[in-house]
């Protein structure tokens, strides 16, 4: 390690190991490493998706300086060449397979040497690529940002890059930094404390979770109701097939939840029950006939995410007292609260996200590829909108049912479709004729902001902003490093054809022919491979400056 004074370790749980690994070298007698030396902890790629949201800009290549684009998976990139042999090995004794993968991996590594040259082209082009899409990306965000912002931006994304290995949390300045209303789970989590420290009677120990659970339910139910309603009854096999599964998933839960009512609500909470299906109004800009939806609900007897579950808010607050469960109903109202927080805090998101990309993608459009591709995006955004305003449209209604009080009232007011069209105000506050126009009540619901009508935009704005840098920024040391791979490649290989050269000579000398042969013939293999790569690379580097010239 000497001479190194910077380096990146990648590992799948970078984000605990990395806190006592230098106390853990210290303290090993066997183990050493300079104190000059800086290690920035990474996460490959394939791992830190399954790692809390946090580590994402925290750990990920896509965010960490001087590294191009990497992905930090190693060990996992070599498994499909040891597939080949996988089940041959296992049939070996450990002796024989040691052998037989020793022998498979000089084999790849054998192979990607003298495949290196294909390989850095091929890397080169993406690299070229790489750099003008993420240019042009980056400068459409660029030229319509105000010129005091990207100062602040860039500033503030200098401070995060140095203070990232005192402070990891640094990196947040790369995510949406918004104070939001406190979720269902944050809720759920208090009132189970209250509820153990009250000593509460054991059918009331887990009410919390269990009304939480009946609303994530629900919320499975909506997701399941929209996507069968898009379905419609022009459907595919596999589309039928993998509704089926949902609803056979649903159901199992549904079954298990209604189990746990038992112990809440007693045996006689659905006695003299006969509830309708449950209704949703489905917030969305679909022109579907109603009776496709119908139609295809109708061809699973008993459909899931059409059967009420009891909760009290369909019980009703009459039957809960009848059921002796009216502490239940505050319980759900809270809880509610923090649902409707979720999805309000979730539609502001993927509203502003449709703004960003429209601004961005579809009017930024060239040509048909272009629209087509932006107008994919604006879809995929625009059915999370819908999911969430019908979940909301849903909570709201059930709070009605237990009884809100007039600050709830006020709080949470009916979501209209019209409020859900993205207005100028959310995608270019400065334009013009919107003097008159105001964004709608639930930009403003509890958010700790200055205003609704620039924050939140700008909020956005900065995050597309910086993680387009970084992705520009990436590209551009990619290509750098492979440049200089490209000249390590031609070095190494003309250093190993001298090297084979010298022991050439060496055996000539000796008076061994056989040794002189082959190691004449591996200078001649190094020497072929050196010129065809640097011819090869010179090439390509040729073209690649006279496309730009042009």
């Amino acid at each position: 390690m000497e001479g190194i004074s910077r380096a990146v370790t990648f590992y799948d749980i970078n984000c605990q190991y990395n806190k006592h690994f230098r106390a853990r070298v210290d303290a090993s007698q066997f183990l050493e490493m300079t104190q000059d030396l800086t290690i920035i902890p990474g996460i490959g790629l394939w791992h830190v998706h399954g790692h809390q949201d946090s580590c994402y800009v925290r750990y990920a290549s896509n965010f960490i300086d001087g590294i191009g684009q990497i992905d930090g998976e190693i060990m996992e990139t070599l498994w499909a060449r040891l597939n080949l042999i996988s089940p041959a090995a296992r049939a070996m004794s450990s002796p024989h397979r040691q052998e037989c993968l020793d022998y498979q991996m000089n084999d790849s590594n054998f192979c990607k040497m003298i495949r290196m040259k294909r390989t850095l082209c091929r890397k080169y082009k993406l690299a070229m690529n790489g750099i003008t899409e993420s240019g042009k990306a980056f400068d459409r965000l660029d030229e319509a940002a105000p010129a005091h912002l990207k100062t602040e931006w860039s500033a503030r994304e200098r401070r995060a890059q140095s203070s990232r290995l005192n402070d990891p949390e640094a990196m947040d300045e790369y995510e949406i930094n918004i104070k939001k209303a406190p979720s269902r789970k944050e809720i759920e989590l208090r009132l189970l404390e209250e509820g153990s420290a009250r000593n509460a009677a054991p059918s009331r120990r887990s009410v919390a979770t269990w009304i939480s659970t009946g609303l994530a339910i629900e919320e499975a139910q909506i997701a399941l109701l929209i996507e069968v309603r898009r379905m419609g009854k022009r459907s595919t096999e596999t589309q039928r097939l993998d509704i089926a599964r949902q609803r056979d998933r649903l159901q199992g839960q549904m079954d298990g939840f209604t189990q746990s009512a038992l112990t809440h609500l007693g045996e006689g909470f659905d006695a003299d029950d006969d509830p309708d299906d449950l209704n949703v109004d489905i917030l969305d800009d679909l022109n579907d006939d109603p009776a496709d939806f119908s139609k295809t609900s109708d061809a699973w007897t008993n459909s899931p995410e059409l059967t009420v579950i009891p909760l009290p808010s369909n019980l009703g607050v009459d039957r809960c007292r009848h059921c002796m469960a009216e502490d239940l109903i505050p319980l759900e109202m809270s809880l509610r609260e923090g649902q409707a927080n979720d999805t309000l805090h979730n539609l502001r998101i993927h509203l502003c996200n449709k703004a960003v990309l429209f601004r961005t993608a579809v009017r930024q459009a060239k040509s048909q590829a272009l629209k087509t591709r932006a107008w994919s995006q604006v879809t995929s955004v625009q059915q999370a909108v819908s999911l969430h305003a019908s979940i909301y449209t849903k909570t709201r209604k059930q709070m009605m049912k237990l009884e809100p009080g007039q600050d709830q009232l006020q709080k949470f007011k009916p979501l209209l479709r019209e409020q859900l069209k993205i207005s100028t105000a959310v995608g270019d506050p400065n334009a013009r004729g919107q003097r008159n126009e105001s964004l709608a009540w639930f930009w403003s619901v509890e958010v700790d902001l200055g205003g609704p009508d620039q924050s939140w935009n700008e909020e956005f704005y900065r995050v597309h902003w910086l993680r387009a840098k970084a992705l520009r920024d990436r590209w551009k040391e990619e290509m750098t490093l492979v440049q200089l791979e490209m000249d390590w490649t031609c070095h190494y290989f003309s250093w190993r054809a001298t090297q084979w050269g010298d022991r050439m000579r060496e055996s000539l000398e000796k008076r061994l022919p056989g040794h002189a042969c082959y190691s004449g013939r591996q200078s001649q293999m190094y020497s072929l491979l050196a010129q065809d790569a640097q011819a090869a690379f010179q090439d390509l580097q040729s073209v690649s400056i006279e496309t730009g010239d042009e």
